[in-house]
């Protein structure tokens, strides 16, 4: 692996940008400067379905760079509209964490300027999940059919764009769903025909239950592809620590590392864009 030399201190921007950006009293800020040393703090959403993949990237990221990982465990468990959380993230960005990772890198992405976000470490799709042997893509599901989607997620809000543009005739009835877990659960008892979720949540599925190896992944089609694409988090004024990861995050994707990862914990996509 291609090994980049980082330099031996990173500085964290001090609170103003972060205390304007946010609803939380400036007092709660620290106001000190973080001197990290041969070290950067790495910090996760808690609940994030693609946590463990993410922190294996991080500590890639830190090993080329030459730079001690401390893991932080962050934070998570917010409701579906994002209450808090960038309430919670302008706290940790400041306070405790140099780097942020599993974040969807996109132009919709709503962060503040307080933050730069890197490219991206890998993209990793939506996918349709079912358990009849007979389906090989979603148009092979009879319209009389019903599908799940994952709730408020990028999967959902791609089928609900395709559906407004269709006759009622050509399309499923679509049954949101806030619990992956139970979806599954309906996909294999028959209740539903299929479900569009994240292939980490599959991935997650299959590695907890004997009976979701039932599930397998069809085409699409007539779906556009949705996928996202996953990167970091670090501090707007901490440009050199954004160069460097976007550095070592080349160098991971040239030489296999990243695909290597997805593969061992059994995501699908691939590394980069």
């Amino acid at each position: 692996m291609v090994r980049l030399l980082a330099a031996a201190t990173f500085l964290i921007g001090t609170t103003a940008a972060f205390a304007q950006t946010s609803g939380i009293p400036p007092e709660d800020f620290s106001n000190t400067r973080r001197l990290a040393g041969d070290a950067i703090n790495v910090c996760f959403d808690i609940t994030s379905l693609g946590r463990p993949f993410d922190e294996a990237v991080a500590k890639a990221i830190g090993d080329a760079l030459f730079l001690k990982v401390n893991v932080i465990e962050g934070f998570g468990g917010f409701p579906l509209n994002g209450d808090g959380f960038m309430d919670e993230l302008s706290l940790a960005m400041n306070n405790t964490c140099d780097m942020f990772m599993g974040v969807s890198v996109s132009a919709n992405t709503p962060f503040s300027e307080a933050f730069s976000i890197t490219r991206p470490y890998a993209t990793i799709p939506f996918v349709l999940s079912v358990s009849d042997p007979d389906w090989q893509k979603l148009s092979d599901i009879p319209k009389d059919k019903r599908l799940g989607t994952a709730m408020a997620s990028m999967g959902e809000m791609n089928y609900i764009t395709w559906a407004q543009q269709q006759p009622k005739a050509d399309r499923w009835v679509r049954l949101p769903y806030a619990d992956y877990d139970k979806m599954a659960t309906r996909v294999l008892d028959g209740t539903i025909a299929g479900m569009i979720l994240w292939q980490p949540a599959l991935a997650r599925l299959k590695a907890e239950r004997t009976d979701a190896e039932a599930l397998r992944v069809i085409a699409n089609d007539p779906l556009p592809e949705a996928y996202v694409r996953v990167g970091a988090l670090v501090s707007s004024r901490n440009s050199f620590l954004r160069s460097q990861v976007d550095q070592a995050i080349d160098a991971l994707v040239a030489d296999g590392t990243i695909d290597g990862l997805l593969e061992q914990f059994g995501y699908e996509g691939h590394a980069g864009e």
